[in-house]
Formats: structure tokens, C-alpha cells, sequence
């Protein structure tokens, strides 16, 4: 996923002035599940974001190694 969106209540939450944000890294597991996201809104950043909480906009297949977030 390139592009998603944020459900409503974290965008009330984070006070964001858009719903659709784009997708700047995601965990990837051995199975190929996604634990979590980064993305971004506008000028906000929000790390962790758990995949039920978002909505994919604009969906690209990539394939990449796994890979450990950076700290």
C-alpha cells in the first residue's frame, strides 16, 4: 500500500487535517503480514499504526527482504 486511510477516530485524535496519508515503512513478517505502519499526514508522522486501523487509498505491490525498522 502506497496511500491509506486513517479511521476517523485517530484523525479526531491526532488532531490531523487529513485523513489520507501516505505509507513511509511497514513491519513485514516470515509469512508476509504487516504488523504495523509509518505514515505520514501532511506535516505529522505517526509510527506503529496496527493495519486495522487503516484503509488502503492507493495499493502497489512491491517486493522487498525483510527488513528491522530503524531505531
Amino acid at each position: 500500500m502506497k496511500e491509506g486511510r486513517l479511521v476517523s477516530a485517530l484523525v479526531q485524535k491526532f488532531q490531523l487535517k487529513e485523513s489520507v496519508g501516505r505509507v513511509l515503512w511497514h513491519s513485514l513478517d516470515e509469512n508476509g503480514n504487516i504488523g504495523e505502519y509509518d505514515m505520514q499526514f501532511g506535516d505529522v508522522i505517526l509510527e506503529g499504526i496496527h493495519p486495522n486501523y487503516v484503509e488502503p487509498v492507493l495499493e502497489v505491490t512491491h517486493k522487498h527482504a525483510p527488513r528491522k525498522k530503524k531505531k
